[in-house]
Parts: C-alpha cells; sequence; structure tokens
C-alpha cells in the first residue's frame, strides 16, 4: 500500500491566482459531482505539473498530456505523456499495472500494483468522473474560499485522507473545481515531507472518442527494465 501511494505522488502531482466572488458551498459542489460522474467516461487535456522537492528547495515545471478512461467494469485506465520534457516520459494507468515508458532509453518499467487497484483508481478519478459520495466517503472536505485558476472562477476545497495508510504519503489534498463544471482545473498534493506537486489542466475535454481500450504502445525495439 505505501509502495502505491508513494508511486502515484511521484507520477501525479503556472501556478497563479487571486481571490473572487463568494464560493459554492462543499454540498453544491458535490451535488454537481454526484450528477454527472454517471456520464464520465473519458477524458482528455493538456497538463502542467509542478513539482516541489523540500530538500533540494528544487521546482521542476513540465507539460504534457492526459487521456483518461473509465470502463463499464468500472476499471480506470490513464495516459499521462511527459514526450517534450527533458525527462520524456509515457505512465500509463493500465489496471493492475502502471507502466513508465522512456522513449530516449527505448525502456520501460513496469509497477503491478495487484490488490490496491481500487486505491489507484481512486487517485486517477480524485475530480474526474468521481460522485461527490465517493469523494466524501474517502476525505474530509473544506471549504477554502473561491479564487481564480488559469482564468477560471473556482472553488477550492481541501481534502483530508480518512484512510491513515494513504495519510502516511499525503497529508492534504486541495482541489479547486470551477463554478461551472463538476472536474478540477487544478490540484495540489502535500507529502508530510514538506514536498508537494500542482496539477494544472487546460483545454479539458470531456467524454472524447476513444476507440478500444485505452493502450500504452510500444516500439518493437523497447527493452524491460527491473522490477
Amino acid at each position: 500500500m505505501k509502495r502505491l501511494v508513494t508511486l502515484v505522488c511521484i507520477v501525479l502531482y503556472p501556478l497563479s491566482f487571486c481571490a473572487v466572488g463568494r464560493a459554492e458551498s462543499v454540498n453544491a459542489i458535490l451535488a454537481r459531482m454526484d450528477a454527472a460522474a454517471p456520464t464520465f467516461h473519458a477524458m482528455s487535456s493538456d497538463v502542467e505539473m509542478l513539482t516541489y522537492t523540500a530538500i533540494l528547495s528544487d521546482k521542476t515545471d513540465e507539460k504534457g498530456t492526459l487521456t483518461m478512461q473509465k470502463l463499464k467494469s468500472g476499471e480506470v485506465r490513464a495516459i499521462l505523456d511527459f514526450q517534450g520534457a527533458s525527462d520524456a516520459r509515457e505512465i500509463a494507468f493500465l489496471g493492475k499495472i502502471v507502466r513508465i515508458y522512456y522513449p530516449n532509453l527505448k525502456t520501460y518499467q513496469d509497477y503491478d500494483v495487484g490488490k490496491n487497484t481500487n486505491v489507484l483508481n481512486q487517485f486517477l478519478l480524485l475530480g474526474f468522473g468521481s460522485s461527490g459520495k465517493d469523494l466524501a466517503a474517502n476525505y474530509d472536505i473544506t471549504a477554502e474560499g473561491a479564487e481564480k485558476v488559469a482564468g477560471q472562477d473556482a472553488a477550492k476545497l481541501l481534502l483530508a485522507p480518512k484512510n491513515e495508510q494513504v495519510k502516511a504519503r499525503l497529508s492534504k489534498i486541495e482541489i479547486w473545481i470551477p463554478n461551472n463544471a463538476a472536474y478540477p482545473v487544478q490540484q495540489q498534493f502535500y507529502e508530510p515531507s514538506g514536498n508537494y506537486r500542482i496539477v494544472t489542466y487546460t483545454d479539458v475535454k470531456l467524454n472524447p472518442p476513444v476507440k478500444g481500450t485505452l493502450e500504452l504502445k510500444l516500439p518493437h525495439d523497447v527493452k524491460r527494465q527491473g522490477p
């Protein structure tokens, strides 16, 4: 479990906002998410990820794309693509397997999350396709006012994990939900170590056509590395 949460923290996480009008209530936002969740089956967006490493006082900013698919079985699959980054990689969440492909090195690694697949799905669906009831079941939720993020007026929510094992790796999560949407425009993941990651979503497309089951296609000459 700890390994899974650490992996999620590693692979998932321009911050500029100012105070705006009165924020919606938590109940109103969760109700909107409840209404939208049944129709969600896929999304795509541009992604900007800012990673802060406390021990080095270092910030790394990366840009990429995200494609996500929720199957009828409830399984969530996603591909996070940082092809243009100096540390180019594609991170694929494929059911019980998390696969990381490094195109510059022509290598990939597989991580078996096994029985913790449902926990991984919870992180992937954090605000995308998750119902308000599911969010409230897994987190204590507090409203933190209204802010403008990526040009959108949004309500800021603080999520405190209820699961103790998750809490040991993620002390809290903040998400920003636009006033006219049921998905986040931004998320910030905080670790007890002082590290954090901020993910900002732009050009979000809900339920774009996805042919078949989302897969990560690898070149024929790619080699697998441990573990």
